[in-house]
């Protein structure tokens, strides 16, 4: 269920050279004591571009084949993409830390989970898992309710990311 007090997070235009694709991420509103719950990305743009980025996200559930999981900040994953329409992908974003078996990684790696917005780790994967090249500056748009809504434009390097080589065009 959507609560008027879930924080979104969008990100329009993230992709090189594309201006049709972005994507949301939203947070639903829940009790400290529970653990994260899998937090939905809805990814939409062009039928065409979808597709071929649709193919590139299926990379994402096995990103541990091109992520070293144990470094800091690298527990999570992702849902397979689930195809809505030809135009939207929803996928989900899994917190892992709470399967550490070392009870002080386990907490740093929670608040990572928790302090970062998972625009960033989805934006560095993108790069990471399956090679695409980013826009030079990402804008971030934070939104929770009635709260006036922030924007923060970073250049990508900001991001702790290099870049990918292949624009989606070229999938």
């Amino acid at each position: 269920m959507v609560n008027s007090d879930d924080l979104w997070i969008k990100v329009p235009e993230p992709f090189w050279g594309v201006d049709t694709v972005g994507f949301s991420v939203r947070y639903p509103l829940q009790p400290d004591s529970e653990p994260q719950a899998v937090v939905p990305f809805v990814v939409e743009g062009e039928a065409p571009l979808m597709r071929r980025l649709a193919r590139a996200l299926q990379l994402f559930s096995q990103r541990e084949l091109y992520v070293d999981l144990q470094k800091p900040g690298e527990a999570y994953g992702w849902s397979d993409p689930i195809p809505l329409s030809d135009q939207v992908v929803v996928m989900g974003f899994r917190d892992l830390s709470l399967d550490d078996r070392d009870p002080v990684r386990a907490l740093r790696e929670r608040l990572a989970n928790q302090l970062v917005p998972l625009a960033f780790p989805f934006l560095r994967d993108c790069v990471r898992v399956a090679g695409l090249r980013l826009a030079g500056l990402i804008s971030v748009k934070l939104v929770v309710g009635s709260l006036p809504e922030m924007e923060l434009t970073l250049p990508l390097e900001k991001i702790g990311v290099g870049n990918g080589v292949l624009t989606l065009s070229e999938l």
